[in-house]
């Protein structure tokens, strides 16, 4: 499958096509881990140089390799990804987290933002969710694909009066 498979313009085709960045891919399954993996390798997405299925798996290797993002499961037994997600913001703040799950609610999507993903993929549509991310900057540009808190109210807020 070439990468207009993803739908991606030839604009976002040339961004991928430069210096790829360098993916740690985490799940606790090892067939989706591999399946993933393949996936992102056979469309020369990403560079993935690692693989981990915990989250003491992923600070070692984010340690040690030193990847631009880690793509990795919210829900694993042990340290989830979001507390994962949560140390590596700490540890590793140039590394970009993307989180992916099952679940997809506005208030878990919140939580994964909480703890300083840079965006949430659904697994059931994987690909059109990666593209979503790609689109909202790519890797060259990486942005946080979460809404901004609304305000409550359209008059300012002073604290200080």
């Amino acid at each position: 499958m070439a990468l207009a498979a993803l739908a991606l313009n030839p604009v976002q085709h040339a961004a991928l096509a430069s210096p790829r960045k360098r993916v740690v891919v985490v799940d606790d399954s090892l067939t989706i881990l591999h399946a993933i993996c393949s996936l992102l390798e056979h469309q020369d997405i990403f560079e993935v140089v690692g693989r981990a299925e915990s989250g003491p798996e992923t600070i070692e290797a984010v340690t040690n390799l030193h990847p631009d993002v880690v793509m990795m499961d919210a829900d694993m037994p042990g340290m989830s990804g979001l507390r994962t997600a949560l140390l590596l913001s700490q540890t590793s703040p140039t590394t970009k987290v993307v989180l992916m799950s099952m679940d997809a609610t506005s208030q878990f999507r919140r939580a994964c933002a909480g703890c300083g993903a840079y965006a949430l993929i659904y697994k059931p549509k994987f690909l059109s969710e990666l593209v979503r991310v790609l689109e909202n900057g790519g890797p060259q540009d990486w942005k946080k694909s979460f809404p901004r808190a609304r305000r409550k109210t359209s008059r300012p807020v002073s604290i200080m009066r």
